[in-house]
């Protein structure tokens, strides 16, 4: 489909880094208008039933580009007489993520500037939060093992109903309907290049090329020090986060399912 204004809602460390150089140089070349947003810390819009300023800035950006970047749940913006954006999306899996952004939280990334949210981490938290293992959150049931922050993906595609507050099997029956009737596609990171392949075919007005990039390109950044969860607290993560494993399972049928249509190995 020929389509215009599309919002990339990055689900954090989900390879957002990577899409979004390749994005920046291809609109360079395709000639559109790629937007990344400054607000990345904001992924719910205030609960009060109103519009922020900076919900507002956030619906102008998508109207007034081609393509634009939010670290945000999905938006609903029929509910201010605006027509809705397409979305596009990367996912990876769920105990990887939440891994890769514990120490990323703490550690930063190689191949590029340390994001400010690893600065504000060590800057408001004790040596003691600092150091502590990923196992020992697991097992000491650490606010970043346990309740919202572990099934952050279902509340993302869930939105921004209330539903969407507290993750919920309404909230991922919600996510998933979000998918089926907003998103062109949803991609896994850990099939990136066939992702790539699909937003080649699906949106070649501004990603023709993408696959030629990418090989000049490559990966160019990773978490440092990001060591692997002890069985134990594997065995523990996938059962709190089951919402989310369950809504990758339905992600992954859908993307397998996208390339077989367009022909994809």
């Amino acid at each position: 489909p020929h389509v215009r204004e599309i919002l990339y809602n990055r689900l954090p460390k989900c390879g957002s880094t990577s899409l979004k150089a390749l994005t920046r140089r291809l609109a360079k070349k395709n000639q559109f208008y790629f937007k990344e947003s400054k607000i990345w810390d904001q992924f719910q819009l205030n609960q009060t039933g109103l519009v922020s300023k900076n919900d507002l800035s956030v619906v102008l950006k998508i109207v007034m580009c081609d393509i634009f970047e939010h670290a945000t749940f999905v938006l609903y913006l029929s509910r201010l007489g605006l027509k809705s954006p397409k979305y596009i999306n990367l996912v990876r899996d769920p105990l990887d993520r939440l891994v890769s952004s514990y120490h990323f939280m703490r550690y930063g990334r190689k191949g590029g500037p340390n994001h400010i949210v690893t600065h504000l981490f060590n800057k408001y938290h004790n040596e003691t939060d600092r150091n502590q293992t990923f196992d020992s959150c697991v097992l000491n049931k650490s606010k970043e093992c346990w309740g919202q922050r572990v099934n952050l993906m279902t509340r993302f595609f869930c939105g921004q109903d209330p539903v969407c507050r507290e993750p919920s099997i309404q909230a991922l029956e919600k996510a998933k309907e979000n998918i089926r009737r907003h998103y062109l596609v949803v991609g896994l990171l850990e099939d990136f290049n066939s992702f790539l392949k699909v937003l080649s075919r699906i949106l070649p007005q501004f990603y023709r090329g993408v696959t030629d990039l990418w090989k000049d390109l490559g990966k160019s950044t990773w978490t440092v020090k990001k060591q692997p969860p002890s069985p134990l607290a594997q065995k523990v993560m996938r059962q709190r986060m089951d919402l989310d494993y369950q809504l990758y399972s339905f992600i992954e049928d859908r993307f397998r399912r996208q390339k077989l249509e367009l022909g994809i190995q």
